[in-house]
């Protein structure tokens, strides 16, 4: 019989043995001559995001502008007691994302295989070799050519956006005060379900209809939600411990039921939309024509409607974001406000009143307005990758802006939200200036120092048509209404500490007035 002494001797001892193994973990980067900052003990580097006192995207900041770090192309870091690389210097950014995108074609993220199929399998987690024939399979359906062919039905949801806020201005005597975000998820929701399904959900008449339910719901921040995408993205190892999904059971199966009924259908009646959902009907057939049973992921009905899934969700996150922030600015900046809607009345009135593609791509101030939006707000305020080296390499070296090797298999994190509000490369970066992204001014910019979207194969493979989207969305509540700001209104943005992605912590609230262009 152990007496009670000897258990607490024994726990003692294990505790005490936890303590030293833990500290040892936590002396990687003295170790390896890097520059570091002292983590937390349990938490490591990343406490304040764990403990969701501070957005992921600040706490990055803070990293990558620690006294430790500055002047440092690398910096140390750890998730809980994993040694993580932050990388700053935009010459190692272009080594890694482009030049040698092969040994870091993978993400660290991930999310559980067994218990998330439909979220581990789509184009964003997926790992190589099956993420470069899906990309190469998936990328004609977002070449210009197809989202001209697209235009049409972007610009029919614009009507309706606009037909929208004039119901909400008839309730409320021409002006009126609302929280924008809502306003455009409802938009682009509607405008990915028409363009990628061919399905009208009609979000705009019926903000809970089930679309815009269970787009919500997955990127509702609540404390279980934040854990699961916090786990997926910096503990992806542990992601099966928790059960981490990326869409919640719900939306998961709504999500699998509408594809599957629009993908048979289209099947059946051999119709054509030149979608996404006709890409992925294309690639199914040619590989049941070929017999080609190698290519797994086409002979996998899972993992086509996760490509579908994935559009549908990042669509219509990103662009409402990227839209939301940017009316809040323009509310804030009336100046750049009026100069935007002048470039949007001219538009207007050279097409007879009419918006085409055309006109919309050659809106210069818009796109420095929106390229700006970006800059400050990135939808995804890092990056990360996986040092993944051939079975003969042992590490990467990051010579000559480093004398650090990468191991096999270590995570690498590039700080985008840092980056792009760096004084270094974006002086005065708090002030709201689209004149950085004028001609003259873009080619001054710092490469690599500018990656809303990613740099490199792996970037985002729906930038074109989430920023027509989002421009379409823009014009139609720019030509009837200004907006202002209003008591709800934030003075300066706060950033929800439980979102993985940048989201504005208790709403963006806008007023807008009824004041037509033309």
């Amino acid at each position: 019989m152990i007496s009670l002494t000897e258990w607490l001797l024994f726990i003692i001892t294990l505790l005490f043995g936890l303590y030293v193994w833990s500290k040892y973990k936590l002396s990687y980067w003295r170790r390896k001559n890097v520059p570091f900052i002292e983590p937390n003990i349990f938490l490591g580097s990343l406490q304040d995001m764990l403990k969701m006192s501070k957005s992921g995207a600040e706490n990055l900041q803070d990293l990558y502008n620690h006294t430790n770090a500055k002047d440092q192309p690398i910096l140390g870091i750890y998730i809980l007691n994993k040694p993580v690389l932050l990388v700053r210097e935009p010459e190692l950014i272009k080594s890694i994302l482009i030049k040698n995108f092969n040994k870091f074609s993978n993400r660290y993220s991930s999310t559980d295989v067994k218990g998330d199929p439909l979220g581990s399998s789509t184009l964003f987690f997926i790992k190589n070799p099956h993420w470069k024939e899906l990309r190469s399979k998936l990328t004609p359906v977002f070449s210009s050519g197809k989202i001209k062919q697209m235009f049409p039905l972007i610009l029919d949801v614009g009507n309706e956006l606009d037909e929208h806020l004039l119901a909400l201005e008839a309730d409320q005597d021409k002006s009126f005060v609302e929280e924008v975000k809502e306003i455009c998820a409802l938009y682009t929701t509607d405008v990915i379900a028409s363009v990628a399904f061919g399905i009208q959900a009609n979000c705009l008449n019926n903000p809970e209809c089930e679309f815009r339910r269970n787009g919500r719901s997955i990127f509702n921040f609540t404390l279980h939600r934040a854990l699961q995408f916090t786990f997926a993205f910096f503990i992806p190892y542990l992601t099966p411990l928790v059960r981490c999904r990326i869409f919640p059971k719900e939306a998961e199966k709504f999500i699998r039921k509408s594809i599957n009924f629009v993908m048979s259908e289209r099947m059946k009646n051999g119709n054509s939309r030149n979608d996404l959902i006709d890409v992925l009907i294309a690639f199914k057939k040619a590989a049941e024509d070929r017999n080609d049973m190698s290519s797994a992921l086409a002979m996998n009905n899972e993992i086509l409607v996760a490509q579908a899934a994935i559009f549908f969700v990042a669509g219509y996150e990103t662009s409402s974001a990227t839209m939301s922030f940017c009316l809040y600015e323009l509310a804030k900046n009336s100046e750049i406000q009026k100069r935007l809607r002048e470039e949007i009345k001219g538009a207007l009135k050279a097409n007879d009143g009419k918006l085409t593609y055309e006109a919309v791509n050659e809106m210069d101030y818009l796109n420095m307005v929106v390229m700006e939006v970006l800059r400050m707000y990135p939808p995804l305020p890092f990056l990360d990758r996986q040092c993944t080296l051939a079975k003969d390499e042992k590490e990467f070296s990051l010579e000559p802006e480093s004398n650090f090797a990468i191991p096999n298999n270590m995570p690498v994190f590039i700080p985008t939200f840092g980056i792009q509000r760096d004084p270094k490369y974006f002086p005065n970066p708090e002030q709201f200036d689209p004149e950085r992204f004028s001609l003259e001014n873009k080619a001054n910019l710092h490469p690599y120092t500018y990656m809303p979207f990613g740099l490199g194969p792996h970037n985002c493979i729906g930038e074109r048509f989430g920023l027509v989207q989002a421009k379409v969305g823009l014009i139609h509540i720019l030509k009837n209404h200004y907006v202002d700001v209003c008591d709800k209104s934030h003075s300066k943005m706060k950033l929800d500490p439980k979102a993985l992605v940048i989201q504005s912590e208790g709403g963006i609230f806008c007023k807008f007035v009824r004041d037509p262009l033309i």
